[in-house]
């Protein structure tokens, strides 16, 4: 291949979309936006909601009557009762009888209306499962996505370690070399070196554990992620917003999925103890019915089989009436039920009153959190430059050989660990800026 060639195929690729970055870009959005689609357990929310649209539609058909029809035919042979004439005969005849029925009931003490209800609230609830379910992923989303965010800082901090290590390193090479510093000095500069280069190596693994598990809760092959880079920029720090958690409780629950859900629930275990009551009263049905037959030994008085349209018309009986159904004694089973119905209804409300206490702590928690964070982070961003002032005043005390290679790597060391502090800061404020967002009704995904 040519020289002329190469360039002409290197300047090509160069120049294709996302080439020249060398990396594709992944928001934390599009991460989001990707789970909800592809996740494989928000697709079973999909699929009970869709089961219990179902059992709602079908509750309403249940008021309608039921319609019925049954055509049977038979060949009898040797000694038999002949269905026309309920005679003894001894002979070869074919039948067939054909019937239409229908059923309504009238009274069932509400139970069809009640289950009606029941399936509204049970669907309810289901929806909001499902977007319970959402906003659990999307968080679930937000953690993974920032420990990338966190180990490719940590990754970028490792690697500036060892570019600093590596540049002493050197340097005491030199000094060692002119007679300025011992030999031991170059020993030590190479333990950490090597120390270093460990460090990077542990942080770049851990980068990609949190990367593959990204992957896996977004349903998404792992080899998708191997050049891909997270971005999450500087965030611009000003005051810290106020939250006042009672009042942010009081709206918070008006929206939130998890409440929601179990005042569904509330209610359709309301909805499930009035069917149970409905056992207790007596079932009106009214029946309607149409026969007819055929019947090969029914004869004319010539002794000629009359015709099957004929004898259609002629054996056709219709049947109108009502049933009334009275519960007297189950087995004390009706009972039984009523009264796990009235427990499952104090559960459901129990569980309500847990959730909306759950949410109120975890509210307050997450509020006091973020203001902690806030000034962690600003304190660390303090640190850093300190330490930053405090590792080029040792470098030059070190290069003046007033103080030796052990308080160099000190100092280096802290400077190193105050910078992932802060990294470890800001990610975990930036966490609770958008939990509190949350709170306010803000799906930040969805912006």
């Amino acid at each position: 291949m040519t020289d002329i060639l190469k360039i002409i195929m290197v300047s090509f690729f160069l120049f294709l979309p996302g080439f020249a970055s060398g990396q594709e870009s992944w928001s934390l959005t599009k991460c989001i936006d990707y789970a909800l689609e592809h996740n494989l357990t928000q697709q079973v929310y999909d699929l009970n909601e869709q089961a219990a649209t179902i059992d709602a539609n079908q509750s309403k058909f249940n008021l309608l009557p039921s319609l019925s029809a049954s055509s049977s035919a038979g060949l009898s042979f040797g000694r038999s009762v002949d269905p026309n004439t309920n005679d003894i005969v001894n002979n070869e005849f074919f039948n067939n009888s054909n019937r239409l029925g229908a059923s309504l009931a009238v009274f069932q003490g509400f139970i069809q209306q009640n289950r009606i209800a029941y399936s509204k609230f049970r669907l309810e609830a289901a929806k909001w499962e499902k977007v319970n379910h959402q906003d659990d992923l999307a968080f679930s989303i937000l953690m993974t996505y920032y420990d990338v965010i966190y180990y490719q800082g940590m990754v970028s901090i490792a690697r500036e370690q060892l570019r600093l290590s590596e540049n002493n390193l050197k340097k005491a090479e030199v000094l060692i070399e002119t007679g300025l510093k011992a030999k031991t000095d170059l020993a030590e500069m190479q333990a950490t070196y090597e120390k270093e280069k460990l460090n990077l190596l542990q942080a770049e693994n851990r980068l990609e554990e949190m990367k593959l598990k990204l992957a896996q809760g977004m349903n998404l092959p792992g080899e998708s992620f191997k050049q891909v880079r997270f971005e999450c920029g500087e965030p611009a720090v000003g005051a810290n917003p106020a939250v006042v958690p009672d009042s942010l409780y009081t709206s918070f629950v008006k929206h939130s999925p998890v409440i929601k859900s179990a005042e569904a629930v509330l209610q359709a275990s309301a909805k499930e103890v009035a069917i149970s009551r409905g056992q207790f009263f007596p079932s009106i049905h009214l029946n309607a019915s149409i026969n007819t037959g055929y019947y090969e030994t029914n004869r004319d008085a010539d002794g000629r089989t009359i015709s099957f349209r004929d004898q259609l018309n002629n054996n056709r009986s219709q049947y109108v009436g009502a049933s009334i159904s009275i519960p007297i004694f189950a087995r004390n089973q009706v009972r039984s039920q009523f009264r796990k119905a009235r427990l499952a209804e104090d559960q459901a409300r129990t569980q309500l009153e847990n959730y909306r206490q759950t949410v109120y702590y975890e509210l307050l928690n997450n509020s006091r959190e973020m203001q902690a964070l806030f000034h962690e982070y600003i304190q660390t961003g303090k640190q850093v430059d300190a330490d930053e002032l405090a590792y080029q005043v040792a470098h030059r005390k070190y290069e003046e050989g007033l103080i030796d290679v052990i308080e160099l790597q000190a100092v280096k060391n802290r400077l190193a660990g105050s910078e992932s502090q802060r990294l470890l800061a800001r990610l975990q404020w930036e966490i609770k800026l958008k939990v509190v967002d949350f709170y306010k009704g803000i799906r930040f995904w969805e912006q």
